[in-house]
């Protein structure tokens, strides 16, 4: 079993990355992840990787529970 990465809050996790001052695109490059994979975990449209979350967090300068939370994978119904 796989264990997932999400966003506890995406509004609030958008807000952080505003009072940084950086746009999505921007933090994206000063986190050094793609520009996609940002919009996609800020959307709440993917989950974060380990490595992506890290780098998240250390670019926000932030613990990383502050803004993930490790989840489960829903088992695939038959």
């Amino acid at each position: 079993m796989r264990l997932k990465v999400k966003l506890k809050d995406f509004d609030s996790f958008n807000s952080m990355v505003f009072k940084k001052g950086h746009s999505k695109r921007s933090f994206a490059q000063a986190a050094q992840i793609g520009e996609a994979t940002m919009i996609q975990i800020s959307n709440g449209d993917r989950f974060a990787g380990p490595r992506v979350a890290k780098k998240i967090v250390d670019a926000l300068g932030v613990p990383f529970d502050e803004v993930f939370e490790i989840v489960k994978p829903k088992p695939a119904s038959k």
